[in-house]
């Protein structure tokens, strides 16, 4: 299903700094965030939603109707009016998105690439600190190919099929490639109904070309708006969004996603009911940080001082970050040994070596790129032998 003028983007630039160091017992180790910092620090989470009006709070939203100064990234039409100048010119530093979907308008490839090049350059000139994006680009469909079924047009003329006409088109007629900070696509998984592994597929695709051609991708919409799980089988959708949301919290070439949409809009899928409640989708949008707690954790010892961190997941798809523990010679406290990072869906750490006679205990949680779960209780303590 496709929205055109309705459907708009934004992001945060994230990063994740994992820093383990020594402390006592009594004191946490673990995973810190960090905003990258730029001469407009955004305040953006990564999850954000579409809507008719800016609120910041349970779901941060982005305002469709055009600039706003409390937002890093700016909805534009495409167009630097002189409106869009004045607001560059008073507010430094921000991100504009050249318009919206000019593949599903039918838009050459060649026409677009010297509209943005226009774009940026008036920006520019208003703002030389200003930072650009294209428009968000439809996933496959049969708009502006001819009609029957799927073609390689549906590919070729949307995502990044479109995107790579874009860039030729930019780079034969200027020269160099385009200025981008950040590519934008759009992607519903409208041929994957219910199968979260088949949508993530592609917007890894779109993320691997973004990366491959300058710059990192914002999902600038989604939300299984074709998906029908919210009339068959709501904790099953539930869970789809929550493997949906793991996995583009750890794919670090991802700066943000931004659900269709925040109110009812006509499609399925929206987040907040009528009286401003949220609905079970939007209860679940809000949980970016891990809930679960890994359970049975126990450390298992071998010969020569060796040991490693075993667990259960009851989800799959968060890293983990293991702590080990350890009493030298076996008398008093414990304190702070080191720390693993294991990929999502593990269930052990690599085995690590410690000092015979020491006694060693570990503990687990969950973590992504903003932050950290609960720990889980601390294993039973084995001796280094």
């Amino acid at each position: 299903m496709i929205f055109g003028q309705r459907r708009l983007w934004c992001a945060s630039i994230l990063a994740c700094a994992m820093v383990a160091s020594s402390c006592v017992e009594q004191d946490p180790v673990g995973i810190k965030s960090v905003h990258v910092k730029s001469s407009f620090v955004s305040t953006d989470p990564f999850f954000v939603a579409w809507s008719a009006s800016f609120v910041s709070s349970p779901i941060q939203t982005q305002w469709w109707g055009g600039t706003d100064s409390r937002e890093y990234r700016q909805y534009t039409g495409g167009t630097a009016d002189a409106g869009l100048l004045a607001f560059a010119t008073a507010n430094p530093g921000r991100l504009y998105v050249a318009g919206d979907e000019p593949d599903q308008a039918c838009t050459s490839p060649y026409n677009y690439a010297g509209s943005y090049h226009d774009f940026v350059a008036a920006i520019r000139g208003a703002d030389p600190t200003a930072r650009f994006s294209p428009a968000g680009f439809g996933d496959p469909n049969s708009n502006c190919c001819p009609p029957g079924p799927r073609t390689s047009c549906w590919d070729q003329m949307h995502s990044t099929g479109y995107a790579q006409q874009v860039y030729d088109n930019y780079t034969a007629r200027y020269g160099v490639a385009p200025p981008v900070d950040e590519w934008r696509f759009h992607d519903w998984g409208n041929w994957c109904n219910d199968d979260v592994g088949c949508w993530y597929s592609h917007v890894s695709g779109e993320a691997a070309w973004s990366v491959s051609h300058g710059a990192n991708m914002v999902l600038g919409s989604w939300g299984f708006i074709g998906w029908d799980t919210n009339y068959t089988n709501t904790p099953l959708y539930l869970s789809e969004i929550k493997q949906a949301m793991a996995l583009l919290l750890n794919d670090t070439r991802i700066n943000q996603a931004a659900w269709w949409s925040y109110e009812n809009t006509g499609y399925a899928h929206y987040l907040k009911n009528p009286d401003g409640t949220l609905r079970q989708e939007g209860q679940q949008y809000t949980i970016v940080l891990p809930t679960d707690i890994p359970s049975s954790v126990t450390l298992v010892g071998s010969a020569g001082g060796h040991a490693k961190l075993q667990w259960t997941n009851p989800f799959a798809g968060w890293q983990t970050e293991a702590e080990f523990w350890v009493q030298p010679g076996g008398v008093g406290s414990y304190v702070y040994s080191n720390t693993d990072l294991v990929a999502p869906g593990a269930t052990q750490t690599p085995v690590d070596a410690f000092t015979l006679g020491d006694r060693v205990k570990g503990r687990a949680r969950y973590y992504n790129r903003l932050g950290a779960g609960p720990w889980s209780a601390f294993s039973n303590v084995v001796l280094m032998h």
